[in-house]
């Protein structure tokens, strides 16, 4: 499966609720959290946010750890899924209200990214085969977390689809590029279809004639509102991510020099005014970011060197180490002593 370009793990990002399901899945199985969030740079705190948006990055260390702590039994293949439109925002108003069901998956495809998803989809017909193929290729993951991902989606699929046209759905037969897993006899149940492993592309497909399929909600003037705001808000997104995204990159360049809003602005050919202005129309600012980056790397320091919490200080360029205690227990609740004193009990327990 082909990977996107590796930049783009800070550059894009997940909504809160995808990582939520996965938390609380692993924790009804009794996986407690500071595992399930480990190296991530996510802490309990954040979850309670469903405004933050998790960087693809961080997304694919939590697939990691659901990995490492639940092995790969595929447990997430019989997990009940309860879909409804508006899990899927804007997005999925803009799918029901559709003429056709080929016309909502064209919606889908053409906006699939404003879902956060950790792969590009596009949409075939093989007139030889009577099939329609929906493709899942340029994966930002490789491996057992590249496989997560396509079951995941590909289970999502049938669902949605039922919702659409309120009527029952089953795909014909599913590709996969990848071989035979430890779980695979879960995928019949899970998929009701064929599955071919070893294929050259991950395909989910299905009867074409199912594509002039009326939707139950179809509203043109609906339709074209929904579109365009789907457009619209994809464009910022782009626009959105590539600001956000330099304006860390830079800050992470100079550890322990972090510079003011006008440095900054001058070293992306902004006005000051201008940079502020953009980044409150995204719902962030200059200090919210500069304060998520040294969180991000205050977690770091503490989970991986051996820094003593003044050293980290100074790295994050606080004046008095008061200063940084105070803004770790802000966003952590807890002080790095505290917090690095709970890595270490961990860290002996595994041993034990």
């Amino acid at each position: 499966m082909a990977m996107l370009p590796k930049h783009d793990l800070d550059r894009r990002a997940v909504p809160m609720p995808q990582v939520l399901d996965l938390v609380e899945a692993l924790q009804q199985r009794g996986h407690p959290l500071n595992k399930i969030l480990r190296e991530t740079g996510l802490v309990e705190s954040d979850l309670a946010n469903l405004e933050l948006r998790v960087s693809y990055r961080q997304r694919i260390q939590q697939l990691e750890n659901m990995l490492a702590l639940a092995g790969t039994d595929g447990f997430w293949l019989a997990v009940p899924r309860e879909t409804t439109i508006a899990d899927f925002g804007l997005l999925g108003y803009a799918m029901m209200s559709s003429a056709t069901l080929q016309q909502a998956i064209q919606i889908a495809v053409k906006y699939h990214k404003m879902a956060g998803v950790l792969f590009d989809l596009s949409f075939t017909k093989d007139d030889a085969a009577n099939v329609a193929v929906l493709r899942l290729d340029h994966l930002l993951a490789e491996g057992l977390v590249a496989q997560f991902v396509v079951e995941d989606l590909f289970m999502g699929i049938a669902p949605l689809i039922s919702l659409l046209t309120a009527k029952p759905f089953q795909p014909q037969e599913i590709f996969v590029s990848y071989p035979e897993t430890d779980y695979s006899a879960r995928y019949p149940g899970a998929f009701h279809c064929p599955v071919r492993f070893n294929q050259t592309h991950c395909e989910y497909r299905f009867g074409l004639d199912l594509l002039e399929q009326p939707l139950a909600e179809a509203d043109s003037n609906t339709a074209k509102i929904c579109e365009e705001s789907c457009r619209k808000i994809l464009n910022q997104m782009e626009i959105g991510a590539d600001i956000v995204s330099r304006i860390c990159h830079l800050l992470i360049s100079t550890p322990g020099e972090f510079p003011k809003l006008e440095a900054i602005a001058g070293k992306l050919l902004l006005g000051t005014r201008t940079l502020r202005r953009r980044l409150k129309g995204l719902g962030t600012s200059y200090q919210k970011i500069l304060d998520d980056v040294k969180k991000e790397l205050a977690v770091e320091y503490l989970q991986t060197t051996s820094l003593s919490v003044q050293e980290i200080s100074d790295l994050l360029g606080y004046s008095e180490v008061t200063n940084f205690r105070r803004a770790f227990v802000k966003w952590v609740h807890v002080s790095p002593y505290q917090y690095r004193k709970s890595l270490e009990r961990e860290q002996a327990g595994q041993l034990g």
